[in-house]
């Protein structure tokens, strides 16, 4: 039965169906790092091999995400989403079957661009509803929901590698996938007006919708500070089996409580968050964020030089990083969608195209120059936080300019 905009119901089971697709990125990702190893010697390659499935899956979403939020605009929301999550169900299923490496390459490209289609849509459904600082509380709650993937989905993955081998994670991924699928399908309605379904697009007004975004230079600012501290994230996660398993010889059993840790501190910043929002503006929230993220990142940095790096200080680094992000991606994204609510499906799209994109550059590196140790992965997310912190304060400055 489908829910009722007026029930008051509404604003919770919304919030966990939109929470429910965006927790496809995480899931894909998370689930399957600690078997890793276990798929590299399956298939006969170097774990770097196996890590590449990570950066085409981040390529490939952000291709999901530059399509989907268009379409969303002239096919509906619900339309794209369920397309999405059929294509990513799919696709998991095949690369549980999957007899080589290059196979799952493929499979997890296409799984990546089902997930960009259906993740694109969960803020602009926000956005058809409601505007102001709403969109940036429920930005939040969504994002808190979406955030506790990150800490179960480790524990799922290492429960199913133990119990029936690599392959079971991407059957659990494959029937999450159809059961979202199923749900969003009875319950979730339609938020895009009949009277905008156009149900056409041309290239032109598909290219009209991202220029008129880009022509926006407060929105770019945002969308770039935000987008590299995420990056810096995805950099961590990308290299996290390597951290903690191979570099510190962390027991794979451990893994899900130290990946776990870095959820718990998002999610206690971003139940803050909500309640902060009630006195303080999106922007101070998310400089307070990335400021938070810039002082773990320098403190890695400098950790990660010395030739026997502390792991608690290593691990209170990441938690500290990572755990940020509950001040900055909800009260980013409500910045940029409150600049540009009138494409808020290109701009959200664009958020995530640019977030991912970003996302696998910056995961590439520390695999590009692998040395063995944890200098590449230390810098690389330094230089991350450093860049979303410096582009936010030209941001700031620049309004602070327009209002005077």
């Amino acid at each position: 039965m489908l829910l009722k905009r007026e029930s008051k119901f509404f604003i919770p089971i919304s919030s966990i169906m939109l929470a429910l697709l965006t927790t496809m990125a995480p899931f894909a990702t998370d689930t399957y790092l600690s078997a890793m190893p276990d798929m590299a010697e399956y298939f006969g390659v170097g774990i770097p091999l196996v890590e590449i499935t990570l950066t085409i899956y981040f390529f490939a979403f952000a291709l999901g995400n530059f399509f989907g939020g268009p379409l969303s605009d002239s096919f509906g929301r619900k339309k794209i989403a369920l397309t999405g999550l059929f294509l990513y169900s799919i696709s998991a299923a095949g690369i549980a079957a999957a007899p080589r490496i290059e196979y799952v390459w493929v499979l997890r490209a296409t799984q990546a661009f089902g997930g960009g289609f259906a993740t694109v849509t969960s803020m602009v459904f926000v956005r058809d509803w409601f505007e102001g600082k709403q969109v940036a509380r429920m930005a939040t709650i969504i994002g808190m929901i979406m955030m506790l993937a990150p800490l179960f989905a480790p524990v799922i993955g290492t429960f199913l590698l133990h119990l029936d081998g690599w392959q079971a994670i991407f059957i659990f991924l494959a029937v999450f996938g159809m059961a979202v699928f199923t749900s969003f399908y009875f319950v979730m309605p339609e938020s895009r007006d009949k009277s905008l379904i156009t149900k056409k697009i041309s290239a032109k007004q598909f290219y009209e919708k991202y220029r008129l975004f880009f022509k926006n230079s407060q929105a770019v600012l945002v969308l770039i500070a935000i987008a590299f501290s995420i990056s810096g994230m995805f950099t961590f996660i990308t290299g996290s089996s390597f951290m903690y398993i191979k570099y510190f010889g962390i027991e794979p059993a451990l893994f899900p409580v130290l990946f776990g840790s870095n959820v718990v501190l998002n999610v206690i910043l971003s139940l803050a968050n909500t309640i902060l929002l009630k006195r303080y503006e999106p922007e101070q929230l998310l400089r307070l964020g990335l400021f938070m993220q810039l002082i773990a990142g320098i403190v890695l940095l400098i950790t990660v030089q010395f030739t026997t790096p502390s792991f608690w200080v290593v691990f209170g680094s990441v938690v500290l990083f990572i755990g940020s992000l509950g001040l900055v991606f909800g009260n980013g994204t409500a910045i940029i969608l409150n600049i540009l609510p009138e494409i808020s499906g290109p701009a959200n799209a664009t958020i995530g195209v640019t977030r991912f994109i970003l996302s696998s550059i910056a995961a590439s590196v520390p695999v590009v120059f692998y040395t063995g140790t944890l200098a590449p992965i230390g810098t690389v997310m330094f230089l991350c936080t450093a860049i979303g912190n410096i582009t936010f304060y030209v941001f700031l400055k620049n309004k602070s300019k327009v209002s005077s």
